[in-house]
């Protein structure tokens, strides 16, 4: 049977791995940590789990060493570091490598920005509470718009990592709002209701994060929205991923 090596982190894997589930295939996913893997399937019990994270000579060694035939990764479409050391690693292996992308958005009726630090800057033209839903690990960027302690909401996960890193920035814990997604259309709109808050600040995550229901909220209370743009990338959808795949195991029967 071939083995297939998994890199995870986003919903789009569990569309993948139940697409998966009729190929005679053994799947191992690695994710970054034990909330990742908390959110996987746990009716999967084929599933071989590696938790932690790994640079790219640590993946190339995992590839070579256990024997993998087929590499996809379904990583978050910002995290385009690790995107990177995973194309190295199946490059260096040579085995076939497959990008699991998301949908991107439509986001023309949005202020769009290239980066964190431009949505932050962005900050310094508007008035009023913020919610922002970028994620834990760039929030320092925030913390250099004037009365960032006063004004912004942060929207993170409910881990310790994340919400010491929001105490060590100085964001004080009655603007800490840590929540598991997704997150539906009303609870935004009652959450920027509860604190006041005039904008929102956040990520293109497509359908599988939250971006539809967020745009929604934004319009309905007539907030402004800031959409840090996608990197632009090449990939394929989760039926292109799962065909490439069957083909790669009907050429080897």
């Amino acid at each position: 049977m071939k083995k297939l090596l998994l890199f995870g982190g986003t919903s789009e894997e569990h569309e993948l791995l139940k697409a998966l589930a009729i190929y005679p295939v053994e799947i191992s996913i690695c994710v970054a940590s034990d909330y990742g893997r908390a959110l996987l399937p746990q009716e999967n019990d084929k599933l071989l789990v590696h938790v932690g994270r790994l640079d790219a000579k640590q993946m190339a060694d995992m590839v070579q060493n256990k024997g993998f035939a087929i590499t996809v990764d379904a990583t978050h479409p910002y995290a385009t570091e690790v995107t990177r050391n995973i194309k190295e690693a199946a490059f260096k292996t040579g085995i076939p490598y497959f990008r699991l992308l998301r949908d991107f958005s439509d986001i023309d009726s949005c202020l769009s920005v290239s980066s964190v630090l431009q949505a932050a800057q962005a900050l310094e033209e508007t008035s009023g509470n913020v919610l922002i839903t970028t994620g834990g690990k760039e929030l320092a960027a925030f913390t250099g718009v004037l009365g960032y302690q006063e004004r912004l909401y942060p929207r993170v996960l409910p881990t310790l990592e994340a919400i010491q890193s929001c105490l060590t920035l100085g964001f004080s814990a009655s603007h800490i709002i840590a929540m598991q997604g997704p997150f539906s259309k009303e609870l935004n709109i009652a959450l920027m209701r509860q604190f006041d808050m005039k904008t929102l600040v956040t990520k293109d995550g497509g359908k599988f994060g939250g971006f539809p229901e967020k745009l929604e909220a934004a319009k309905e209370l007539d907030a402004k929205l800031i959409v840090i743009r996608r990197p632009d990338e090449e990939g394929l959808s989760c039926s292109e991923v799962v065909q490439k795949i069957a083909e790669i195991l009907e050429e080897e029967q």
